[in-house]
């Protein structure tokens, strides 16, 4: 409990340089004690010496308080921009149409780590059936993607023309994203 930070709040400075208190999302520490209580009982059994990381049904970026450090996606949900940081250096901006608000379909703020990515997908829901080049979801089946039918982005189209919950984004955009995230990857989302 001591280490676990799944579910905890967490302050987030934006790249605007407000300061937010994160309270939702999927993200963080989170120890497996069952399996390792399973592992220290068959240590202790053998009589071996051990040090070991604790089995985790999910891990965050590193240890500490600010457990989603300094390599993340940051989704500005009500300016529709997005921005990708590496080591603390900002390699990309970019605008983007998150979910559709007149429909309900608004994306969830909070605190996130990428599910997987794969190439050459097709999202598919209620009436559509999407082929996207660059799949990246963060939260069940929301996730970034090339929208290569958008001839534009950002501003106020997700109001009436947004997405189904998805982050649309450009395909050059989609793709230079794709390079750098892996599972796990902190995407942190808010409005």
């Amino acid at each position: 409990r001591t280490y676990d930070t799944f579910g905890s709040k967490r302050e987030f400075r934006t790249s605007k340089g407000e300061s937010l208190t994160m309270t939702e999302g999927d993200y963080g520490w989170w120890m497996n004690r069952p399996e390792e209580t399973k592992e220290l009982i068959e240590a202790i059994k053998t009589g071996e010496t051990i040090t070991k990381e604790p089995v985790y049904h999910a891990k965050a970026a590193q240890y500490g308080e600010n457990d989603i450090g300094d390599t993340y996606v940051e989704i500005d949900l009500g300016n529709q921009h997005l921005y990708l940081y590496v080591e603390e250096k900002m390699i990309l901006e970019s605008d983007f149409v998150s979910g559709n608000a007149s429909r309900g379909w608004n994306t969830p703020a909070g605190v996130f780590g990428l599910t997987y990515k794969t190439k050459n997908a097709v999202l598919r829901g209620p009436g559509y059936e999407t082929p996207v080049n660059y799949w990246m979801p963060f939260n069940g089946n929301i996730g970034m993607h090339d929208a290569t039918w958008r001839s534009s982005f950002g501003g106020d189209i997700y109001l009436t023309n947004g997405s189904h919950g998805c982050i649309n984004l450009p395909f050059e955009n989609a793709k230079i994203i794709y390079e750098y995230v892996y599972t796990g990857f902190p995407v942190v989302c808010y409005y």
